[in-house]
């Protein structure tokens, strides 16, 4: 067995919406101190004394609201049944994020199913970002023969037979917070070794056999051999971006060249893989991370992002700014804000809702009655700020794009339903 840690980590434990933790809004044994308005000050300073001032009508309710929409969140997640579902995640640029929204993703997918298999496959150069950010040891410290498999190592082993079944998987790889990681490569250890569609997708054939959801931190910025890939064989497009006019830029750059992409001169595509890539792109997920909603600069990018794709099947979800996931600190959902963690919930539902209509359209499947999930009304939004942030009074969404800047209007769906 391997010897890295798989526990899920109390995070999700103590979560209301997990199967061994009470909603504390419907816990009358075990009352909540209020936290709110006046009983809210008159509790904390009765906690010194060893005194509770329970909540009033209004704080109940309003927990009552969140902890309902907590639980059908993770309904929501824990529903699709999937046998197989690929998510590659992308930004434009370095720093937006994307490598805390790929293990998020995959560390409550595998607290919230645990009968599923996730797998993070790390195909970025040079540092195993990943597998460092859920925890694992410094390769350098590890010993060779102690190292795990990073993804030219797992492509290796594949080619070589040496894994064969899910039980050589778990013993070749990382397993932190339940999650099977195969890290990214260390600069020397993409030395002279070529890693690129084909061998991605040998790799890809293995898990998709062998797990129910595979995400991949895919590269930053455009049409890099392996980025191509990892999309043509994706079933879900998440775009790591920030709010500010470079983010709201780099939207328009990689998703108009990406719908207008024909491949290169030694690796043309056809145009079932044109229409696959236009169709990732149509029903995309924006993630607009680390947004200070207070911020006027960046509520007004965040809400010209939301215009743009008003009305299409691309959806845009935000998640707040929390010093907890600064730093690149292992990470720990249990260290950050409700309301972060809220964001978290819905950005994974909204993403695994686009895998589940890929998986019924691949297989002739029509999309569930009211179950689109397309555009800002993706999911149910929960009693918090960061579904929506307004943009500070005085402030339009008229005003001109930056230079260069491409329409971010996805162009029509595909006339075969292709994009799955």
């Amino acid at each position: 067995m391997s010897q890295y840690s798989d526990e899920l980590g109390a995070w999700w434990t103590e979560f209301p919406g997990s199967d061994r933790a009470t909603w504390l809004a419907s816990a009358p044994h075990a009352p909540a101190p209020a936290q709110d308005g006046v009983r809210g000050a008159m509790s904390r300073r009765a906690l010194k004394r060893g005194f509770i001032v329970p909540p009033g009508k209004r704080e109940r309710a309003r927990r009552e609201k969140t902890a309902e929409w907590r639980r059908q969140t993770v309904g929501g997640i824990r529903e699709p049944s999937l046998k197989s579902g690929v998510i590659t995640v992308g930004s434009g640029f370095g720093g937006t994020g994307k490598t805390d929204v790929a293990v998020t993703l995959a560390a409550i997918y595998a607290a919230a199913r645990p009968s599923d298999r996730v797998i993070l496959a790390d195909s970025n150069d040079d540092m195993p970002h990943g597998y460092i950010r859920l925890g694992g040891l410094p390769v350098e410290s590890l010993p060779p023969g102690q190292r795990p498999l990073s993804i030219r190592g797992f492509h290796q082993a594949c080619v070589e037979g040496n894994i064969k079944v899910y039980a050589d998987l778990r013993d070749a790889v990382a397993w932190l917070q339940g999650v099977a990681v195969i890290r990214g490569d260390t600069a020397d250890e993409c030395v002279g070794v070529d890693f690129g569609e084909q061998e991605y997708l040998t790799v890809l054939e293995f898990l998709q056999c062998m797990s129910n959801i595979v995400i991949n931190d895919g590269g930053t910025g455009l049409f890099a051999k392996l980025q191509v890939g990892t999309l043509l064989h994706g079933d879900k497009y998440v775009f790591v971006t920030e709010a500010s006019q470079l983010g709201f830029w780099s939207i328009g750059q990689v998703f108009s060249r990406y719908r207008n992409y024909e491949g290169e001169k030694e690796r043309p595509l056809s145009d079932r893989e044109m229409s696959h890539l236009r169709g990732l792109m149509d029903e995309a997920t924006i993630v607009v991370d680390k947004l200070v909603a207070d911020d006027p600069e960046q509520a007004r990018w965040y809400a010209r992002i939301c215009e743009n794709f008003d009305g299409t099947r691309v959806s845009v979800v935000a998640s707040p700014w929390d010093q907890a996931l600064a730093n690149r600190v292992p990470l720990d959902l249990g260290a950050v804000s409700e309301v972060t963690l809220d964001a978290k919930l819905a950005m994974a539902e909204v993403v695994l809702r686009g895998v589940e209509r890929a998986n019924r359209r691949r297989q002739g499947l029509p999309d569930e009655p009211g179950r689109a999930g397309y555009g800002q009304a993706a999911a149910a939004e929960p009693p918090r700020w960061f579904s929506e942030p307004m943009p500070p009074a005085g402030v339009t969404g008229s005003q001109e794009a930056p230079a260069g800047a491409e329409p971010m209007r996805p162009a029509p769906w595909p006339a075969n339903g292709a994009g799955g």
